[in-house]
C-alpha cells in the first residue's frame, strides 16, 4: 500500500462472514472453555440497528497489490488469546 505511486484506500479482510459470537466462542474454545458458561448477554442492551454479521471485500487489495489474507478469524482469535510469558 505504502509503495504505490498514488495513495488509495484498501480494505484488508478475509472476505469471510463471522459473528461476534463466533469470535467469542473461538477465543474461549482456545482456552478450553465454553463461552456460554462465562458470558452473560443482556438482550436489553442489543441495538436494533446493530450489524450482526459483517464481511470485508478485499478484492481491490488482491487486484492492485496481490494481497491475500493469510489468517482466518479463528487464527486471529487464537493469536489474541495466547498467553504471553
Amino acid at each position: 500500500m505504502l509503495q504505490q505511486e498514488k495513495a488509495d484506500d484498501y480494505v484488508i479482510a478475509t472476505g469471510e462472514s463471522n459473528t461476534l459470537q463466533d469470535f467469542v466462542a473461538a477465543v474461549f474454545a482456545d482456552q478450553g472453555l465454553d463461552w456460554k458458561v462465562h458470558v452473560i448477554s443482556d438482550p436489553t442492551l442489543l441495538r436494533p440497528s446493530e450489524i450482526m454479521v459483517s464481511r470485508g471485500d478485499a478484492s481491490k487489495a488482491a487486484k492492485d497489490l496481490g494481497w491475500r489474507a493469510r489468517y482466518r478469524m479463528s487464527d486471529v482469535a487464537r493469536m489474541m488469546s495466547e498467553v504471553q510469558e
